[in-house]
């Protein structure tokens, strides 16, 4: 093929001879990836019985792929063409990435620079991901995670032709961290969370969205883009007080606690915080998760505890874990947190609002008796993306920056507490951490089944208040309690919801939520 410059016949000649001395060689880079993928689509046109018998040429001569009405244009049609058509594509990709400062565009921004300095034209790159799976299927390659980066370039063209709005791309040539040290990394961030609920939309005439923590409720359709028919905020209907949620807002010497940026080094606030999961861990039985805003900030205040001894108090109450970037260990962490809570030792987790522990894992009974909430976890409002997509929300739905943030960080702080709950057969204190959840533009973005049980008594507590407080509620629901004492209340029997009665007092509720 004419397209193959010296630099990948020079490759090739490598590739082949790691893969002569490594028969378990797999091609790791993004060039050798589309280097293994020529030396193949060769083979195929020389013997394409040996690899697919009976239909490799009638496949690599698709017109059509099967998920498209439409053709595949001439200039990807051939997987020679296809393959050298990836290839320009990554050089272009290499020298955007080139750059000394930050840039951000529109799709149709770089779509116009594609085709201004190497001239591709958007329909080829539509297909690219189609036409790669195709390609894929015909050369029968049974594990196409060998092929992970090629695939995410193919994916990427396909995206960011197919979106003319709603995505932006963002090239940054250094990490924060490191402002020094080129490490350049292309974003391409949807801005427009309506993108991926409008098939739904599309598809289905009715449409039901629910969960604990849409709150508050009238956000939803402005982000979303769709007119809601019906919509309505619910509480728990509980035979029993079975959550308790508390907000401690100064410590026992009065200093208020925050974890705004101003005060994350305050030794004082520290101190105080680890003095709430001390007495918590004194009178709390079994299990507590304890969530802080980010990694760093976890790592930070952990450390402050170790020096100041406060983690060796803790850990004559309980076992202490904690929750990491690497998912093997934060996996055994929370087994070995679960077996602790089993056997009666009792343990904390120690976790990250927005991590893997937040959004995913249940703590059903004696494994989250208490979810203590450290500061309010707002995202990292530095970051360029989050300024890139406050920016589209404020132009196109006029939503506030400061709405937003307030709005996100609220969800994931009643995500994070809602763990605690997982049923009406079980019970658990939420404590909120932080003085601002005192405020009442806070507290009114809460779920309605946790707003209703904060009241005056439950508003910047002191730690000392807050123990004395969780003491009674664990007390009272240390009592017995069946079943029985359920039925008419949170649990219906088959009369009940036959009776007429029962059947109009629920008319009756529901109108009035």
């Amino acid at each position: 093929c004419e397209w193959v410059n010296d630099c990948v016949v020079e490759r090739l000649g490598g590739f082949q001879d790691r893969r002569r001395h490594d028969i378990k060689y797999r091609p790791f880079t993004i060039v050798d990836q589309i280097c293994w993928l020529v030396i193949n689509v060769w083979r195929s046109r020389l013997v394409p019985s040996e690899l697919n018998p009976g239909s490799g040429q009638q496949i690599l001569k698709n017109v059509c792929l099967w998920s498209s009405s439409e053709a595949v244009p001439g200039s990807i049609r051939t997987a020679e063409h296809f393959v050298g058509f990836l290839r320009r594509f990554l050089e272009y990709l290499k020298s955007r990435l080139r750059v000394q400062h930050v840039v951000q565009e529109s799709a149709p921004q770089f779509l116009k620079d594609i085709f201004d300095k190497v001239c591709i034209d958007r329909k080829p790159l539509r297909f690219c991901a189609e036409r790669l799976q195709s390609l894929l299927r015909t050369l029968e390659i049974s594990d196409i995670s060998d092929f992970s980066a090629v695939t995410l370039i193919s994916n990427f063209a396909t995206l960011v032709s197919t979106y003319s709005q709603g995505f932006t791309i963002i090239i940054e040539p250094f990490e924060d961290r490191t402002p020094t040290i080129a490490n350049p990394v292309l974003h391409f961030s949807c801005m427009d969370p309506s993108i991926a609920i409008k098939p739904v939309f599309q598809r289905f005439q009715s449409v039901v969205i629910t969960s604990g923590t849409l709150s508050p409720v009238d956000i939803y359709p402005r982000i979303l883009d769709f007119r809601p028919v019906t919509m309505a905020s619910f509480t728990m209907t509980l035979a029993r007080t079975c959550l308790c949620p508390l907000i401690v807002g100064r410590g026992n010497d009065q200093v208020a606690l925050s974890s705004k940026f101003e005060t994350r080094e305050d030794f004082a606030v520290i101190r105080n915080y680890g003095n709430l999961l001390l007495e918590m861990s004194a009178v709390v039985p079994d299990g507590i998760v304890a969530f802080f805003t980010s990694y760093v900030y976890m790592e930070n205040i952990v450390a402050s505890w170790y020096e100041q001894g406060i983690l060796e108090n803790i850990q004559r109450n309980k076992l202490i874990f904690i929750e990491t970037q690497d998912a093997a260990e934060t996996s055994m962490a929370l087994e070995k947190y679960q077996e602790a809570c089993e056997n009666g030792r009792g343990a904390i987790l120690l976790s990250v609002a927005r991590g893997k522990v937040s959004e995913g894992i249940d703590f059903v009974h004696h494994f989250g008796r208490a979810v203590i909430m450290f500061g309010v976890p707002y995202v990292y409002t530095q970051s360029r993306i989050l300024k890139a997509r406050l920016e589209y929300l404020r132009d196109q739905f006029q939503i506030r920056e400061n709405d937003f943030l307030t709005f996100d960080a609220m969800r994931h702080a009643a995500q994070c507490v809602g763990r605690a709950i997982r049923g009406k057969t079980d019970y658990g204190l939420m404590i909120f951490a932080d003085k601002r959840y005192a405020r009442a533009d806070k507290r009114g973005k809460l779920p309605r089944w946790i707003q209703e049980h904060i009241n005056d008594g439950s508003l910047n507590l002191t730690v000392d208040e807050a123990v004395q407080l969780s003491k009674h509620f664990l007390r009272q629901m240390a009592q017995p309690f069946s079943q029985v004492d359920q039925l008419g209340l949170s649990l219906l029997t088959l009369e009940q919801l036959e009776s007429p009665e029962m059947l109009k007092k629920i008319a009756q509720i529901a109108h009035q939520t």
